[in-house]
C-alpha cells in the first residue's frame, strides 16, 4: 500500500514538472513571436524619400547592415554634431523646390558637409559639382570665382538637377544611384539589363553602395536608437533564421504534401 502510494505520488510530481515544462516551453514561444512581430513592424520600416526599403531580403539587410556599421564611429559623430546647422538650411531649399528631405544628406556622404573638398577629377564644392555641371546649372565656376562653394547657391542648383533626374528616371531611388554615376549610365543599365528596380541591377561597387550610404547617415541622423539595433548584427540573425525556416519548410516532403504556404 505504502509502495503503490509512493508510486502514485512520483507520478503525479513528474506529471506536475512536465505540465510546467510544457507551459514554459509555450511562454518562449510566444516571446519569439512577439520579436518577429516587433522586427516587422519597427526595425523593418525603413525608407528613402518615401519609398521602402526591401530589408526583408536578406541580402538587401546585409548590405544594409554593414553600411549602417561603417557609421558608426567617433568621427562621423562628430560630423552629425557640426552640420546640424547647414543641414536645416538645406532642408530647407529642398522643400522650396519640392525635393525630398532626405537628399539633404548627399553633401554629408559626398564632401562630409566641406566646401573645400575637390576630386580627383575635378568635382567641388558641398555637392561635388563637375564645373560644367555646375555651369549648366547655373553657377558660376572660374578662375576667381566658384558658387560650388556656397551653400545657399550650390543648393538651388543641387535642387534644379536632383528635379531634372527625377523627370528622367521617375524613381527618387533611381534618382539617387544617376546622382552617382550618371543619367546616361543609369538608364543605359537599366535598358540593357530590363530592370528598373535598384536593388535588382547589377551595378559598379561604388554606385552599388551609394543608396545605402545614404539610407545609413539618414538613419543615423533621424533613428540612431534603430541603427544602433542592426549594428548589432541581431536583426541580420534573425532575418537569416526566418529566411532558412521558409526554405527548410519548402524542402519538408510533408509541408509541401498538405500545401503549406512557405
Amino acid at each position: 500500500m505504502i509502495r503503490f502510494v509512493f508510486i502514485a505520488f512520483a507520478v503525479s510530481v513528474l506529471g506536475w514538472f512536465s505540465f510546467r515544462a510544457k507551459k514554459v516551453e509555450k511562454k518562449e514561444l510566444s516571446v519569439n513571436n512577439v520579436s518577429v512581430e516587433k522586427l516587422n513592424s519597427e526595425l523593418l520600416a525603413i525608407d528613402f524619400c518615401g519609398e521602402a526599403i526591401p530589408v526583408k531580403k536578406l541580402v538587401v539587410a546585409k548590405k544594409y547592415q554593414s553600411t549602417v556599421r561603417n557609421y558608426d564611429n567617433p568621427t562621423f559623430r562628430k560630423l552629425m554634431t557640426r552640420t546640424e546647422k547647414r543641414m536645416q538650411a538645406i532642408e530647407s531649399i529642398l522643400k522650396k523646390h519640392g525635393v525630398p528631405v532626405d537628399f539633404k544628406y548627399i553633401p554629408v556622404i559626398e564632401s562630409a558637409m566641406s566646401n573645400e573638398v575637390t576630386s580627383h577629377k575635378g568635382a567641388g564644392g558641398y555637392w561635388q559639382f563637375m564645373p560644367a555641371t555646375a555651369r549648366d546649372l547655373g553657377l558660376v565656376v572660374n578662375d576667381t570665382i566658384d558658387e560650388r562653394k556656397h551653400l545657399t547657391k550650390s543648393t538651388h542648383a543641387a535642387a534644379k538637377y536632383l528635379l531634372r533626374l527625377h523627370s528622367q528616371l521617375g524613381s527618387w531611388t533611381l534618382v539617387a544611384a544617376a546622382y552617382n554615376a550618371g543619367p546616361t549610365h543609369i538608364k543605359s543599365v537599366i535598358n540593357a539589363q530590363n530592370k528598373d528596380d535598384y536593388y535588382q541591377l547589377k551595378l559598379n561597387r561604388e554606385t552599388n553602395q551609394y543608396l545605402y550610404k545614404l539610407i545609413a547617415v539618414k538613419e543615423w541622423f533621424s533613428n540612431p536608437e534603430r541603427s544602433r539595433a542592426w549594428g548589432s548584427g541581431n536583426i541580420v540573425d534573425q532575418l537569416a533564421k526566418i529566411d532558412m525556416d521558409k526554405k527548410n519548410k519548402v524542402k519538408d516532403p510533408v509541408v509541401s504534401a498538405i500545401g503549406i504556404d512557405s
